[in-house]
C-alpha cells in the first residue's frame, strides 16, 4: 500500500459492522434479551403470505419465546452457512419503481427495476467469494468481496468503471464513498489506517488530522470523530473541509450513526448503554449550522440494530433515514439461533421526528437487510437473504407490506448490499 495514500489514526476505532455483530451477541447474552445484528433472511412457510395487517406497533412488547417454540425457519446458504429466514407478508400490489441498482452478493450485478437482472460484471469472481459492500466515489464505484474463510488479508477491493471491475492491490475492513472521496478503512487494535482510493493520489484532497476516524463523506464536508479529544474537551463530531482539512464545525451532542447531504443523525448519550429498561433518543442535526433539527425519543427498549455503529441510509434529499430497530421482545413463535428480539426496518423523517415501521417484514435476530432509497426518495428498497437466493423488496408509506420486485442469484449468507447507480454510471 503506497505510503502517500495511507493516513494512520490513533485511538480506539469504530469496528466494521461484522465485528459489532459478534461483540453484540456477547452483550446480549450478558444483559439477557437485548440484541445487536448482522445480515439476512425470511418466512415461516415456503410460500409468502399477502399482507393482511401491519407489523406490531412500535414499542409494543412481545412475550418471550417459550421452551417448546420450534427453531427459527432457516435454509442452507453460501459457504456452508445456515441462514435464518425473515418473515415477509407481501403487499397485493406492484411496485412501480424506476431505478438502476448495483447489487452485490454472488458477484456484482446491474439491476434495472422492471427488467431482467444482469449477469455478473466482468472482473469479479462469481464463485467462492461474496460481494459484501459497494460504494460510489467520485467517478467510480468500489466493491469489497470476501472469501468463505474470511480474513482481512484475503479481502479484495475492486474499482468499477465503464461496467467492469478491476482489482486494486489493497485490503481493508470497510469502505466509505461520497461526493469527495472513496476511502478504504483498516481497523487495528489502536489505530485506523485509511487509504484514499479516489480522487487519485497526488490530487489536492485533504490530509486527515491524526487521531480521527472518518464516518461519512457528505455534500457539506467530511464527517469525522476525533478518537482522542484534547484535555478538557468532550468527544465531538467534526465537519472537515475536504480540500483543506480545516475543521468547519464541531458538534458536541451525541454519537454519529451516519450522515448524508447536509444532515447528521446521532444517538444521544443514553443509547450506548442498551440496558433492559433504557430509552434511546436520536437527534437529526443540520450540518450547515450545527443545530438540532428534530429530537426523537424511541419507544422503551427499542434501539437501532448495532447501537451507535448502525448504518442508516438516507434519501437523496436528506429528509429521510432508514435503519433497523430492535423490537421490545422476542417472537414467541420461534427460538432463534442468536439471542434477543428480531428487528423491524423503520423510516425516520428527519425534519419532523416521525417514525414509520415497514409492516410485513420481520428480520431475525443477528441479521441485516440491505437498504437504499430510489432516486425519488419515495420508495425504500431492501434486500434479504433466502440462502439459495436473495430477494429485492420495495415499500413506500401507506403500503400494508413490501412488494417483491425480483429475485437475486445466490447462494448467499448475508443480505446483498445495494447501491442506486450513480449519475456517472454508463
Amino acid at each position: 500500500m503506497p505510503s502517500d495514500d495511507v493516513v494512520e489514526f490513533g485511538g480506539w476505532p469504530r469496528p466494521p459492522r461484522w465485528v459489532w455483530a459478534v461483540a453484540g451477541i456477547a452483550v446480549v447474552a450478558v444483559l439477557g434479551g437485548l440484541v445487536v445484528a448482522r445480515t439476512g433472511a425470511h418466512h415461516a412457510s415456503p410460500s409468502k403470505k399477502p399482507a393482511t395487517a401491519a407489523s406490531p406497533v412500535a414499542g409494543s412488547r412481545t412475550p418471550a419465546a417459550g421452551p417448546t417454540a420450534p427453531p427459527w425457519p432457516s435454509a442452507a446458504g453460501a459457504c456452508g452457512s445456515s441462514v435464518d429466514l425473515p418473515q415477509i407478508h407481501l403487499a397485493r400490489q406492484h411496485a412501480h419503481v424506476h431505478a438502476r441498482l448495483l447489487i452485490g452478493g454472488a458477484g456484482l450485478r446491474e439491476v434495472t427495476l422492471g427488467d431482467a437482472v444482469s449477469g455478473p460484471l466482468p472482473g469479479l469472481p462469481e464463485h467462492g467469494r461474496l460481494v459484501t459492500n459497494v460504494v460510489a466515489g467520485p467517478g467510480a464505484g468500489y466493491a469489497f468481496d470476501t472469501p468463505c474463510s474470511s480474513s482481512t488479508g484475503s479481502v479484495r477491493i475492486y474499482r468499477i468503471v465503464a461496467g467492469a471491475a478491476r482489482r486494486l492491490g489493497v485490503s481493508a475492513d470497510a469502505l466509505i464513498g461520497g461526493p469527495h472521496f472513496a476511502l478504504a478503512m483498516t481497523y487495528r487494535s489502536s489505530a485506523v489506517l485509511t487509504q484514499v482510493l479516489s480522487p487519485p493520489a497526488g490530487s489536492h484532497a485533504a490530509r486527515f488530522r491524526s487521531s480521527t476516524d472518518p464516518v461519512a463523506d457528505t455534500t457539506a464536508g467530511l464527517v469525522v470523530v476525533p478518537l482522542r479529544p484534547l484535555a478538557g474537551q468532550r468527544h465531538a463530531v467534526e465537519l472537515v473541509d475536504p480540500n483543506t482539512g480545516v475543521v468547519l464545525r464541531r458538534i458536541d451532542q451525541g454519537f454519529p450513526m451516519g450522515a448524508a447531504d447536509h444532515v447528521l443523525l446521532v444517538s444521544l448519550h443514553d443509547c450506548p448503554g442498551v440496558l433492559t429498561q433504557s430509552t434511546c433518543t436520536l437527534e437529526s442535526v443540520d450540518l450547515s449550522t450545527g443545530r438540532p433539527i428534530a429530537t426523537i425519543k424511541l419507544p422503551a427498549r427499542r434501539f437501532p440494530v448495532g447501537g451507535d455503529l448502525s448504518s442508516p441510509v438516507f434519501s437523496p434529499d436528506g429528509t429521510l433515514a432508514a435503519f433497523q430497530l430492535v423490537r421490545a421482545g422476542r417472537d414467541p413463535r420461534f427460538t432463534a439461533a442468536f439471542p434477543g428480539p428480531p428487528s423491524d426496518v423503520v423510516v425516520l423523517h428527519l425534519r419532523t421526528g416521525s417514525l414509520d415501521v415497514v409492516p410485513g417484514l420481520e428480520l431475525p435476530p443477528g441479521t441485516w437487510a440491505g437498504l437504499a432509497f430510489d432516486p425519488t426518495g419515495r420508495w425504500l428498497l431492501a434486500t434479504v437473504s433466502e440462502g439459495d437466493r436473495g430477494e429485492l423488496l420495495a415499500w413506500r408509506r401507506g403500503m400494508p407490506g413490501p412488494a417483491l420486485v425480483t429475485s437475486l442469484p445466490g447462494p448467499l449468507d448475508e443480505a446483498p448490499p445495494l447501491l442506486p447507480a450513480p449519475s456517472w454510471w454508463h
